[in-house]
């Protein structure tokens, strides 16, 4: 019986492009765990960017919809999404200088969370996604969604 030990072969596993890969992940895994503030912030953080998408995704298929898709207008949240990731790791940064263990961390972020559930949930609604959204939910957000249809219309009629 012949034991084949290329298994044990390591070149397709170390070699330059892996290596700068797992020295670039390392460095950016250890630069965002020290911008947010630990191990437990990072998942605060992952459930805002997920929210984020879903936000991104319903407000897509809503201006889709309703025909004001626009590429300006996404690069415009791609701005602003920076803008709301940055704020939460400010959150940290004022809390190690003001020793506040997550105070402003997650004032930021149950701020930008809440306002992100807000917009996520207009625009599921616009979307048509309502049937799976609890009545009290759009009841809760129905100023957002009328703001949200008239900002949809004034870029529907600059447009035009």
């Amino acid at each position: 019986m012949k034991i084949d030990l290329g298994i044990f072969d390591l070149s397709s596993v170390m070699n330059i492009r892996n290596g700068v890969a797992a020295f670039s992940s390392g460095f950016v895994g250890t630069t965002l765990n020290r911008v947010y503030g630990g191990d437990l912030h990072i998942w605060f953080v992952l459930v805002l960017v997920f929210a984020i998408a879903y936000d991104w995704i319903a407000g897509s298929a809503a201006a889709k919809k309703d025909g004001t898709y626009a590429s300006a207008y996404g690069i415009q949240g791609i701005m602003r999404t920076a803008v709301l990731l940055s704020l939460p790791a400010f959150g940290s940064m004022l809390d190690i200088i003001f020793r506040a263990p997550g105070v402003f961390f997650f004032v930021f972020w149950g701020g930008i969370l809440f306002h992100t559930l807000t917009s996520m949930t207009a625009n599921s609604k616009r979307a048509g996604w309502d049937r799976w959204i609890p009545l009290w939910a759009i009841d809760w957000v129905a100023s957002e969604i009328e703001a949200k249809v008239k900002r949809s219309k004034e870029r529907e009629n600059k447009a035009g």
